[in-house]
């Protein structure tokens, strides 16, 4: 099943582009939905860099479901240039032993001087793909109006908080 949900930002596709490459906002937009502990490397780098890392998750930040792999495959960072219309700054080719593919992709796109970024996820899951699916939704609104609060914000280190 696929899932395609857009926010419009408040701010130019360069900045979103510098920001999303830091590792540091993963569980910060993802919470409260979800949180992920690194395993394999035992810390995240600063910023993204292509390869696998093995992660556990936790459902509501406590609940665990068990191991996952961000499978990155692609990532701009605030150096690389970005092309007409939307242009593919990450992909991961995620997977677990319940997920077989959560396939996730973020695109952005300059809209007079805003950014259009947008989530599209791939899942399949046997059985749990709807599951799976449903859930996605949940936490890619979550993560989607976060994006939008921490951009409106200036990305500042407290514009999550409270």
């Amino acid at each position: 099943m696929r899932l395609r949900l857009a926010v419009l930002l408040p701010c130019p596709p360069e900045r979103v582009v510098a920001e999303l490459a830091r590792t540091r906002w993963l569980n910060r937009l993802d919470a409260p939905v979800l949180r992920f502990d690194p395993l394999d490397p035992p810390a995240l780098p600063e910023r993204w860099r292509t390869g696998d890392q093995r992660v556990a998750l936790r459902v509501g930040g406590v609940l665990p479901i068990g191991q996952h792999v961000l499978g990155v495959r692609r990532v701009l960072d605030a150096g690389d240039p970005l092309g007409e219309g939307p242009t593919e700054i990450w992909h991961d080719a995620g997977h677990s032993d319940l997920v077989r593919t959560w396939d996730h992709r973020v695109l952005v796109e300059d809209v007079h001087g805003m950014t259009r970024c947008t989530d599209v996820v791939e899942i399949r899951a046997g059985l749990l793909t709807l599951p799976a699916w449903l859930f996605a939704q949940v936490l890619y609104r979550v993560r989607g109006r976060r994006l939008t609060r921490l951009a409106a914000r200036g990305f500042a280190d407290d514009a999550l908080d409270g």
